[in-house]
Protein backbone atom coordinates (compact mmCIF):
# COMPACT_ATOMS: atom_id res chain seq x y z
CA UNK A 1 0.00 0.00 0.00
CA UNK A 2 1.27 3.65 -0.40
CA UNK A 3 -0.22 4.58 2.44
CA UNK A 4 1.38 7.78 3.78
CA UNK A 5 1.48 7.95 7.94
CA UNK A 6 -0.91 6.75 10.52
CA UNK A 7 -4.45 7.27 9.06
CA UNK A 8 -5.90 4.96 6.79
CA UNK A 9 -9.13 6.17 4.51
CA UNK A 10 -11.49 3.61 3.15
CA UNK A 11 -10.02 1.97 0.49
CA UNK A 12 -6.93 1.69 2.19
CA UNK A 13 -8.78 -0.23 5.01
CA UNK A 14 -10.45 -2.33 1.95
CA UNK A 15 -6.93 -3.33 0.66
CA UNK A 16 -5.40 -4.43 3.77
CA UNK A 17 -8.24 -6.37 4.61
CA UNK A 18 -8.20 -8.01 1.14
CA UNK A 19 -4.29 -8.68 1.48
CA UNK A 20 -4.28 -10.22 4.84
CA UNK A 21 -1.91 -7.03 6.16
CA UNK A 22 -4.70 -5.68 8.62
CA UNK A 23 -4.48 -7.25 11.79
CA UNK A 24 -7.60 -9.28 12.98
CA UNK A 25 -8.82 -6.78 15.90
CA UNK A 26 -8.56 -3.75 13.47
CA UNK A 27 -10.35 -5.54 10.80
CA UNK A 28 -13.11 -6.58 13.56
CA UNK A 29 -13.29 -3.25 15.06
CA UNK A 30 -13.56 -1.39 11.62
CA UNK A 31 -15.98 -3.66 10.56
CA UNK A 32 -18.39 -3.09 13.88
CA UNK A 33 -17.98 0.54 12.89
CA UNK A 34 -18.93 0.15 9.53
CA UNK A 35 -22.18 -1.85 10.62
CA UNK A 36 -23.00 0.74 12.96
CA UNK A 37 -22.75 3.77 10.62
CA UNK A 38 -24.91 1.79 8.23
CA UNK A 39 -27.67 0.89 10.65
CA UNK A 40 -31.41 3.43 9.55
CA UNK A 41 -31.31 5.98 11.31
CA UNK A 42 -27.75 5.94 13.38
CA UNK A 43 -28.47 9.43 14.83
CA UNK A 44 -25.45 11.48 14.04
CA UNK A 45 -25.99 12.33 10.42
CA UNK A 46 -22.92 13.87 10.35
CA UNK A 47 -20.76 10.68 11.22
CA UNK A 48 -22.89 8.41 9.08
CA UNK A 49 -22.38 10.41 5.86
CA UNK A 50 -18.28 10.53 6.66
CA UNK A 51 -18.69 7.00 6.74
CA UNK A 52 -20.54 6.53 3.51
CA UNK A 53 -18.68 9.71 1.56
CA UNK A 54 -15.24 8.53 2.69
CA UNK A 55 -14.64 11.56 4.14
CA UNK A 56 -13.77 9.61 7.14
CA UNK A 57 -9.94 9.18 8.48
CA UNK A 58 -9.33 5.92 10.47
CA UNK A 59 -6.79 5.33 13.47
CA UNK A 60 -5.42 2.04 15.18
CA UNK A 61 -4.42 2.79 18.40
CA UNK A 62 -3.27 -0.51 20.29
CA UNK A 63 -4.60 -1.68 23.79
CA UNK A 64 -5.67 1.40 25.22
CA UNK A 65 -3.56 1.42 28.33
CA UNK A 66 -0.22 1.10 26.38
CA UNK A 67 1.71 4.71 26.37
CA UNK A 68 3.19 3.67 23.11
CA UNK A 69 -0.84 3.88 22.68
CA UNK A 70 -0.91 7.50 23.31
CA UNK A 71 1.75 8.57 21.97
CA UNK A 72 0.27 6.85 18.11
CA UNK A 73 -3.21 8.81 19.12
CA UNK A 74 -1.24 12.09 19.66
CA UNK A 75 0.60 11.27 16.35
CA UNK A 76 -2.13 10.36 13.58
CA UNK A 77 -4.20 13.21 15.33
CA UNK A 78 -1.32 15.73 14.65
CA UNK A 79 -1.63 14.20 11.18
CA UNK A 80 -4.89 14.31 10.67
CA UNK A 81 -5.38 17.74 11.91
CA UNK A 82 -3.00 18.85 9.64
CA UNK A 83 -4.88 17.90 6.70
CA UNK A 84 -8.28 17.43 7.54
CA UNK A 85 -9.39 20.49 5.46
CA UNK A 86 -8.38 19.43 2.13
CA UNK A 87 -10.61 15.58 3.05
CA UNK A 88 -14.38 17.41 3.03
CA UNK A 89 -16.15 19.89 4.48
CA UNK A 90 -17.34 17.66 7.05
CA UNK A 91 -15.01 14.93 8.19
CA UNK A 92 -14.16 13.13 11.34
CA UNK A 93 -11.35 11.13 12.97
CA UNK A 94 -12.24 7.56 14.50
CA UNK A 95 -10.26 5.94 16.87
CA UNK A 96 -9.91 2.61 17.62
CA UNK A 97 -8.44 0.61 20.69
CA UNK A 98 -7.29 -2.85 20.84
CA UNK A 99 -10.13 -5.22 22.54
CA UNK A 100 -8.88 -5.70 25.84
CA UNK A 101 -8.57 -9.41 26.87
CA UNK A 102 -10.96 -9.18 29.66
CA UNK A 103 -14.47 -7.65 30.39
CA UNK A 104 -14.22 -3.84 31.23
CA UNK A 105 -16.30 -2.39 33.83
CA UNK A 106 -17.64 1.55 33.06
CA UNK A 107 -15.23 3.17 35.34
CA UNK A 108 -12.19 1.36 33.74
CA UNK A 109 -13.39 2.37 30.55
CA UNK A 110 -13.92 6.44 32.05
CA UNK A 111 -10.05 6.25 33.43
CA UNK A 112 -8.99 5.16 30.00
CA UNK A 113 -11.29 7.63 27.89
CA UNK A 114 -9.92 10.73 30.51
CA UNK A 115 -5.95 9.34 30.12
CA UNK A 116 -6.18 9.89 26.53
CA UNK A 117 -7.14 13.30 26.44
CA UNK A 118 -5.03 14.39 29.28
CA UNK A 119 -1.98 12.77 27.67
CA UNK A 120 -3.10 14.82 25.11
CA UNK A 121 -3.37 17.92 27.06
CA UNK A 122 0.33 17.75 28.61
CA UNK A 123 2.17 16.68 24.94
CA UNK A 124 0.27 19.57 22.68
CA UNK A 125 2.32 20.82 20.38
CA UNK A 126 1.03 24.30 20.48
CA UNK A 127 -0.39 26.64 23.44
CA UNK A 128 -4.08 26.58 24.26
CA UNK A 129 -5.93 29.03 21.47
CA UNK A 130 -6.52 32.88 22.71
CA UNK A 131 -10.23 32.73 21.59
CA UNK A 132 -11.12 29.42 23.68
CA UNK A 133 -11.57 29.36 27.51
CA UNK A 134 -8.94 28.03 29.80
CA UNK A 135 -11.81 27.05 31.95
CA UNK A 136 -13.85 24.11 31.54
CA UNK A 137 -16.67 25.18 33.58
CA UNK A 138 -17.21 27.96 30.60
CA UNK A 139 -19.78 27.13 28.46
CA UNK A 140 -17.39 28.23 25.72
CA UNK A 141 -14.58 25.76 26.63
CA UNK A 142 -13.83 22.57 24.50
CA UNK A 143 -11.33 20.38 24.25
CA UNK A 144 -8.34 21.58 22.14
CA UNK A 145 -5.14 19.95 20.06
CA UNK A 146 -2.35 21.15 17.87
CA UNK A 147 -4.29 24.60 18.27
CA UNK A 148 -7.58 23.18 16.90
CA UNK A 149 -10.98 23.02 19.37
CA UNK A 150 -12.74 20.03 18.78
CA UNK A 151 -15.84 18.09 19.55
CA UNK A 152 -15.00 14.44 20.93
CA UNK A 153 -17.49 11.63 21.24
CA UNK A 154 -16.26 7.83 23.52
CA UNK A 155 -18.09 5.01 22.88
CA UNK A 156 -17.44 2.07 24.73
CA UNK A 157 -19.41 -1.85 25.45
CA UNK A 158 -20.55 -0.64 28.16
CA UNK A 159 -23.85 1.65 26.67
CA UNK A 160 -26.29 -1.46 26.16
CA UNK A 161 -29.21 0.46 26.56
CA UNK A 162 -27.74 3.71 24.81
CA UNK A 163 -27.26 2.01 21.37
CA UNK A 164 -25.72 5.26 19.47
CA UNK A 165 -22.80 4.91 21.81
CA UNK A 166 -22.20 1.46 22.20
CA UNK A 167 -19.20 -0.56 20.62
CA UNK A 168 -18.96 -4.12 21.34
CA UNK A 169 -15.19 -4.83 21.47
CA UNK A 170 -13.52 -2.35 23.25
CA UNK A 171 -12.70 1.70 23.58
CA UNK A 172 -13.94 4.20 20.48
CA UNK A 173 -12.96 7.56 20.11
CA UNK A 174 -14.45 9.92 17.21
CA UNK A 175 -13.02 13.60 16.59
CA UNK A 176 -14.46 16.02 14.68
CA UNK A 177 -12.87 19.79 14.48
CA UNK A 178 -14.93 22.26 15.26
CA UNK A 179 -14.77 24.42 12.04
CA UNK A 180 -16.35 21.35 10.14
CA UNK A 181 -19.48 22.48 12.59
CA UNK A 182 -19.26 25.93 12.97
CA UNK A 183 -22.31 26.83 10.53
CA UNK A 184 -24.47 23.95 12.28
CA UNK A 185 -23.77 26.06 16.14
CA UNK A 186 -25.84 28.46 17.46
CA UNK A 187 -28.68 29.36 16.29
CA UNK A 188 -28.75 29.09 12.75
CA UNK A 189 -31.79 27.40 10.86
CA UNK A 190 -29.39 24.56 9.77
CA UNK A 191 -28.35 24.49 12.76
CA UNK A 192 -31.14 24.08 15.11
CA UNK A 193 -32.49 21.58 12.07
CA UNK A 194 -29.28 19.37 12.29
CA UNK A 195 -30.07 19.27 16.11
CA UNK A 196 -33.67 18.68 16.36
CA UNK A 197 -32.56 15.76 13.95
CA UNK A 198 -30.50 14.12 15.72
CA UNK A 199 -32.21 14.50 18.96
CA UNK A 200 -35.25 12.62 17.34
CA UNK A 201 -33.33 9.99 16.26
CA UNK A 202 -31.74 9.58 19.69
CA UNK A 203 -35.25 8.54 21.37
CA UNK A 204 -35.91 6.62 18.88
CA UNK A 205 -32.53 4.79 18.26
CA UNK A 206 -31.71 4.11 22.20
CA UNK A 207 -33.38 2.11 24.71
CA UNK A 208 -33.10 5.13 27.12
CA UNK A 209 -34.04 8.92 27.03
CA UNK A 210 -31.28 11.21 25.85
CA UNK A 211 -29.25 11.93 28.86
CA UNK A 212 -29.84 15.38 30.12
CA UNK A 213 -26.21 16.72 30.21
CA UNK A 214 -27.07 16.25 26.00
CA UNK A 215 -27.18 20.00 25.12
CA UNK A 216 -25.89 22.61 22.80
CA UNK A 217 -22.32 24.19 22.26
CA UNK A 218 -22.29 27.28 24.38
CA UNK A 219 -25.76 26.89 25.82
CA UNK A 220 -25.17 28.63 29.51
CA UNK A 221 -26.46 25.63 30.88
CA UNK A 222 -24.12 22.93 28.63
CA UNK A 223 -20.96 21.82 29.52
CA UNK A 224 -19.61 20.04 26.34
CA UNK A 225 -17.33 17.75 28.19
CA UNK A 226 -19.72 16.02 29.78
CA UNK A 227 -20.85 14.76 26.88
CA UNK A 228 -17.69 13.45 25.45
CA UNK A 229 -18.72 10.24 27.72
CA UNK A 230 -21.49 9.95 29.14
CA UNK A 231 -22.51 8.15 31.98
CA UNK A 232 -24.66 4.73 31.01
CA UNK A 233 -27.55 5.87 33.58
CA UNK A 234 -29.67 9.34 33.39
CA UNK A 235 -29.54 9.77 36.58
CA UNK A 236 -25.43 10.04 36.89
CA UNK A 237 -23.17 13.05 35.38
CA UNK A 238 -19.75 14.12 35.92
CA UNK A 239 -19.32 16.42 38.66
CA UNK A 240 -16.04 17.96 37.69
CA UNK A 241 -13.28 18.05 34.89
CA UNK A 242 -11.38 15.08 35.81
CA UNK A 243 -7.69 16.17 35.56
CA UNK A 244 -6.23 20.30 35.44
CA UNK A 245 -6.04 21.41 32.07
CA UNK A 246 -2.66 22.43 30.56
CA UNK A 247 -2.59 25.57 28.66
CA UNK A 248 1.25 26.71 28.03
Amino acid sequence: MNRAGLLFDQSELQDAIETGELLAWKKQRYLAFKKSMRKTRYPCHFAVRAERTDSARYLFAGAAGDRDALLKVREGLRQYLERYQSIAERTTLVIFFEPPTEEQSEQEYRTQFWRVLEFLNRRDPEPWPSDVPEDPNDPEWEFCFSGEPMFIVGRAPFYTDRQSRYTPYGLEITIQPRRTLDDITGDTMEGQQARSVIRDRLEDYDDTAPHPDIGDYSDPNTREWKQYLLPASNEESLGEFPFEIDTE
